[in-house]
């Protein structure tokens, strides 16, 4: 007899093709939901500490969510799978004195797979006709950064041997390595954070050398400016783009996600929605009455990420955003106020009860 495809099983078919894999995602997030439920303890517990049972939970959009700082608690690992088959763990970035969050794996294959084929669906562009610069530490150098290890599963996307122009030690940005690269007039993608590029942009600016690149060139730049003191509006990162480097807002990839998600939501220059793969959705709630904001107004950005299938799958963010449909957003910030202390006990003593 045929064994029945698991719950993987589909995700994998999904994610990997799906134009041609025909999954309603309601019954996929339901499913993802139950293998949760039965398998993770902490949030098992949590969700029996709400009012409505898990059996009646019909929707997607009922699955009850947590905050990304439930994987602050690494006494109470928020995995979907046995604890002794943790192959891979992703922390969180801040500052010496922040309790990093921590997404454990059994498995890379979803998560890299949702990463290509997410460029894929979105129709980014490739990095095969491009000579890729990347702006982060290598995979091996920063081996539990989620962002690190995508910049490397992209990197094995492309037909030219990438550049990685950050020094580790000192996190200098390779000047020279860039220059040089520009010079062959072939198109290049440069990918890094948002304050990589900061770094890269006074650089340049103090040694009164603007680079051009070459036509056909593009660049990504993701995050914000978490655990420094500096604060850029986005146009004006983008306007420092064109004057350092030659390239129009429409040739600027953000990049939206974070370490507690499997997946990633893209926007291209200003003013336009983050859209993210098939494999997710999202609702923003109005955060005093839990319930969907209403059309146009700001709130809470809560994403389903079905690949957060050994974690958990529904996640409340920090973010303020305003929806534009079941896999778009507007990304207004983080929220000041996000978080009460009262409201991360309560979560606490129910994950644990």
């Amino acid at each position: 007899m045929t064994p029945q495809p698991s719950i993987e099983d589909h995700l994998h078919s999904f994610i990997t093709d799906t134009k041609e894999v025909k999954i309603d995602f309601n019954s996929l997030a339901l499913s993802v939901f139950g293998n949760q439920i039965e398998r993770n303890t902490p949030y098992r517990n949590y969700c029996q500490s709400l009012s409505v049972p898990s059996s009646d939970i019909k929707r997607w959009q009922d699955i009850p969510t947590v905050t990304t700082e439930v994987f602050k608690l690494h006494d109470l690992p928020i995995i979907s799978f046995p604890s002794d088959e943790i192959r891979h763990t992703f922390t969180t970035s801040g500052t010496t004195q922040d309790i990093k969050g921590q997404h454990h794996l059994p498995s890379l294959d979803l998560y890299q797979q949702s990463i290509v084929a997410t460029w894929d669906q979105l129709q980014l562009p490739h990095l095969k006709s491009c000579q890729p610069i990347f702006l982060t530490p290598t995979p091996q150098q920063a081996p539990q950064s989620s962002l690190a290890h995508m910049m490397g599963v992209l990197a094995d996307t492309a037909e030219k041997a990438p550049i990685w122009a950050v020094n580790h030690t000192n996190g200098q940005i390779d000047y020279d390595a860039i220059a040089k690269a520009t010079q062959s007039q072939e198109p290049i993608a440069l990918l890094g954070t948002a304050l990589a590029f900061l770094h890269l942009f006074e650089q340049l600016k103090q040694l009164d050398h603007p680079l051009k690149l070459p036509t056909g060139s593009w660049a990504m730049e993701t995050g914000g400016y978490k655990g420094t003191h500096r604060q850029l509006e986005k146009a004006e990162l983008y306007t420092m783009f064109q004057d350092q480097l030659g390239l129009e807002s429409d040739l600027i990839i953000n990049e939206y996600s974070m370490t507690e998600l499997s997946s990633q939501f893209y926007t291209t220059g200003l003013d336009k929605p983050h859209v993210g793969p098939p494999w997710t959705r999202i609702r923003v709630v109005d955060p005093l009455t839990e319930t969907d904001a209403l059309p146009g107004e700001p709130g809470h950005l809560v994403i389903y990420d079905l690949a957060n299938l050994h974690s958990v799958m529904a996640i409340r963010t920090q973010d303020l955003a305003i929806s534009n449909g079941d896999n778009s957003f507007t990304l207004l910030g983080r929220d000041p106020s996000a978080l009460p202390r009262g409201c991360s006990r309560a979560t606490d003593d129910a994950l644990r009860s």
